[in-house]
């Protein structure tokens, strides 16, 4: 912390900027109310409008006229380019749409974290930081038979802990560590909600850095396609990508999310959180983290698909260009219609190779010779075997997108070979095939045709045949 730095941050921070505006109070005061208190993650304009409007009111009339403006006057102070305390944004829905900003997220957090507590739980924190300590230690510079050692300790604890348990010894957490405990899960509830925004501008920052990139360079068709796909394991292989979906996938992972409701509910069974938290604030944090979790995830999605728009429109602009030229050839041969060229060989192009296929090359018309056939038809009686009617098969692609979608249950995005993998193909290449088709047709697809995958499949034969295909990896819809 240099002076010049903390300098630049009290001149430019928005943060900053915030905590020290003249309407402080009124702004977070509002945010607080309309946003957090009542656990929404955007609002329409009509909506904030009226919340704005009436918060006004209640102030003037408390405090004297203390804000003079109109509502929607202070509505525009909130998302101009100088303060920037709210995002404003037109998704499908007919009207704006209001979100805050990491900048009031950060603001808001840091005045709740300087509430007076009832008590600091310093044991929590102090044990939380070791076991991070611990963890990291024992996956990265451990031996294996350090490794071994450790959890043969580990293994011993719990032994311990279940004799004590069999010979009723009282081992449990007392009021203070109940406390305790819980005040650091609210905690990290807390900065975990405040995080989500600012994910959702690293997304945001990722994909306008490709954009920029593509939109630069002077690439071909197929270099652009190479980018986007580049972009799209960027946003997902960076740090925070990395984190989000693991994030994400433990969320929607079924047996886990079955226990995580358990555990809220078990939560305001304990008598001292009851008394503590008469609000019930976290009864309905699964919803919250999943609907957070859904509006980043979504992001991700259409970040994607801008670039295969923008891709589109790099290809619209090619063709309308191809386009124009052809036009300026044949506008020139119109020109040269009434003084044609006097030199033999006028339709040479200099450093370029043109096959020119003249009319007068083709052949004249021929007469065909009639043919006469000689041999005359036969009636023969022959068996047909009915059976092989019966051993007649069909691919069903009802039965294939249950398939995927089983598969998908468990994990946000699945390649092919690992649906294969899951439920091996037995009716050959018709049932790949069906897979492929399924996949054209489906918005929530990536085909990458610069990887290849081997699918090793079986016939009704019980042969086994190995197909190398483009990979196609298939994405959950949210």
């Amino acid at each position: 912390m240099i002076y010049e730095k903390l300098k630049n941050l009290q001149e430019h921070n928005r943060t900053l900027k915030l905590l020290k505006s003249d309407n402080f109070a009124f702004t977070l005061s509002f945010f607080y109310f309309t946003f957090v208190k009542n656990k929404k993650i955007t609002l329409q304009h009509s909506e904030i409008l009226s919340y704005l409007d009436d918060y006004l009111y209640t102030l003037n009339d408390t405090y004297s006229n203390a804000y003079p403006k109109e509502a929607k006057a202070y509505l525009d102070d909130f998302v101009s380019e100088k303060n920037g305390y709210l995002r404003k944004y037109h998704d499908s829905a007919d009207e704006a749409l209001y979100e805050l900003t990491p900048s009031t997220q950060k603001a808001l957090e840091f005045v709740e974290s300087l509430e007076k507590k009832e008590f600091v739980g310093s044991r929590s924190k102090f044990n939380i930081i070791f076991e991070l300590l611990e963890e990291l230690e024992f996956e990265t510079t451990l031996s294996d038979e350090q490794r071994i050692v450790e959890l043969e300790a580990k293994k011993e604890k719990l032994t311990q802990e279940i004799e004590a348990i069999h010979t009723k010894q009282d081992i449990r957490f007392d009021n203070s560590r109940i406390k305790e405990h819980y005040m650091q899960i609210e905690e990290m509830v807390r900065k975990l909600t405040y995080d989500f925004s600012e994910i959702e501008y690293n997304f945001l920052a990722l994909n306008r850095a490709a954009m920029e990139k593509i939109a630069l360079g002077n690439s071909a068709k197929g270099e652009v396609l190479g980018s986007i796909f580049e972009s799209e394991d960027d946003i997902r292989q960076s740090d925070q990508g990395k984190s989000f979906f693991a994030f994400w996938q433990l969320l929607s992972d079924t047996k886990r999310s079955e226990k995580f409701s358990q555990l809220l509910e078990n939560l305001y069974t304990i008598e001292s959180i009851a008394q503590l938290d008469r609000e019930r604030k976290m009864s309905d944090l699964k919803f919250t983290l999943l609907k957070n979790g859904e509006k980043v995830f979504q992001l991700s999605s259409k970040l994607i698909e801008q670039l295969r728009r923008f891709l589109d429109d790099r290809v619209w602009v090619e063709n309308r260009r191809i386009l124009e030229l052809v036009q300026q050839i044949e506008k020139s041969a119109i020109e040269v219609k009434t003084d044609l060229p006097k030199q033999r060989d006028f339709t040479t192009v200099a450093g370029h190779k043109v096959a020119i296929n003249s009319i007068f090359s083709k052949s004249l018309y021929r007469l065909k010779q009639a043919q006469n056939f000689t041999k005359e038809l036969r009636e023969e009686e022959m068996e047909l075997d009915m059976e092989s009617f019966y051993n007649l098969f069909y691919v069903d692609e009802t039965e294939l997108l249950q398939n995927i979608n089983k598969t998908l249950m468990q994990k946000p995005q699945v390649k092919l070979s690992e649906i294969v993998e899951y439920y091996p193909i037995t009716k050959g290449i018709s049932e790949l095939v069906g897979y492929i088709s399924l996949a054209k047709k489906s918005e929530s697809v990536v085909i990458d045709e610069r990887k290849k995958e081997s699918i090793t499949i079986e016939d009704m034969d019980k042969r086994r045949k190995k197909v190398i295909l483009p990979k196609i990896i298939f994405v959950r819809d949210v």
